[in-house]
């Protein structure tokens, strides 16, 4: 079953850490902002399931963001719970007056808390209320999001409808937008449209091509995603190719990764558990797009499953240290089918598994690493020195750069 997803708009630390804590034991997803800007930009790129909202919010109050929620038919059904140290009944009229569906005050109740959020969500799954279609959001509101998904599949997702890149797209059309999503800003000169495509012909030509390709791509987009104006979405514009109006989860894994990354360079562990979590709640596997033949789209998922192991290594000693070594280890072993022979990977692996009393679970752990060190070539001296650096005794501090 789905775990319902919710996001948090709250710039108190301490409220963020009881909420972070509460609403997870009772197995939500949640991801923690500070702003009501930050707030409605991840709106845009995931709507979650509820919208827990602080009122006393650094720039854009509470109010507004819950107006801007509530005026915009893409975002109108959210429900929102507000929680806010303004408990005179006059605030309570105005949180529920711009559309709140639930208003609660600081001090507040764990238990209550979460038996509220239960409670809005089963009213929403009670009401089950119609979809809007992609026509009728094109109609009524401002353009939606085209969302390319990834990481463990290919598809492309506009309002409810789905459209698979194995289905739709040939391998020329599947190259071309692996391109795009892995460029900056997802845009992408003519030039090197060209040098990938058709080194060998002239400007003329492979312009002549790229118009052909772009045709193509626009045909199968309209006709998979109806009634999508293609031209909204992949624009050629002085002399540069590019996607507009999307998001990639590839590209939101290493904006939130490497935030995380640097989150626990500064010591700030919090806010890296906060990022690297968000972050990973949208890995579903590896990047597909780097086997369509594209060199740019290879090289980026080597950078992104490098990040991928790094960042999982930071996440999981910052799981153990706050006692979740069960779910660290459930992590690492996912980044192990990625890449066996990641050394960090195995060490913290095999140290967490004997942390856990589990020294038969340690024990697999070193047998594959030899044996995926053995398929790669080293030799059994190599393999000896290397099994001789990993550590026999967990440490006493987990977190990196203890």
């Amino acid at each position: 079953m789905k775990q319902p997803y919710i996001l948090i708009i709250e710039d108190d630390p301490s409220v963020c850490a009881l909420l972070f804590a509460c609403l997870s034991k009772a197995g939500f997803r949640t991801t923690i902002v500070e702003t009501g800007e930050e707030g409605l930009r991840l709106i845009e790129e995931r709507q979650p399931d509820l919208l827990i909202l602080d009122l006393n919010l650094p720039g854009m109050n509470g109010l507004d963001v819950c107006r801007n929620l509530r005026r915009d038919p893409w975002t109108s059904r959210i429900p929102v719970m507000m929680l806010t140290a303004q408990s005179e009944e006059q605030n309570v009229i105005d949180g529920l007056m711009v559309g709140a569906d639930d208003y609660m005050t600081k001090p507040f109740s764990p238990k209550l808390l979460v038996a509220r959020a239960q409670a809005i969500l089963r009213r929403m799954a009670d009401a089950a209320p119609k979809q809007e279609t992609a026509t009728e959001l094109a109609q009524n509101s401002e353009l939606p999001t085209l969302f390319i998904r990834s990481l463990g599949y290919c598809d492309l997702r506009l309002g409810t409808q789905n459209l698979p890149w194995g289905a739709a797209f040939s391998a020329a059309q599947r190259q071309l937008l692996s391109l795009l999503i892995v460029s900056r800003d997802g845009k992408t000169s003519l030039e090197e449209i060209q040098a990938c495509f058709w080194p060998d012909s002239s400007s003329a030509r492979a312009r002549s091509s790229l118009d052909t390709l772009l045709s193509r791509v626009r045909r199968s987009l309209e006709q998979g995603l109806p009634p999508m104006d293609s031209r909204q979405y992949l624009q050629t514009r002085r002399g540069f190719v590019s996607l507009q109006n999307y998001q990639v989860d590839a590209q939101e894994f290493l904006r939130l990764a490497r935030k995380g990354l640097q989150q626990a360079g500064k010591q700030n562990f919090w806010q890296a558990e906060l990022a690297l979590s968000s972050a990973f709640s949208l890995w579903q596997g590896p990047f597909l797009p780097g086997g369509f033949g594209c060199d740019q789209a290879t090289v980026f998922e080597a950078e992104l499953e490098q990040l991928y192991l790094e960042a999982g290594n930071v996440f999981a000693r910052i799981l153990a240290e706050t006692g979740r070594a069960r779910e660290a280890i459930k992590l690492l072993r996912s980044a192990l089918h990625q890449c066996p022979t990641d050394d960090e990977t195995v060490r913290l692996l095999y140290l967490l598994a004997i942390a856990t009393d589990q020294p038969a679970q340690a024990s697999q752990f070193l047998h594959g690493y030899r044996d995926a060190l053995q398929r790669n070539g080293f030799s059994a001296d190599e393999i000896r020195s290397i099994m001789s650096l990993i550590p026999s005794e967990p440490p006493t501090n987990w977190l990196p750069g203890s």
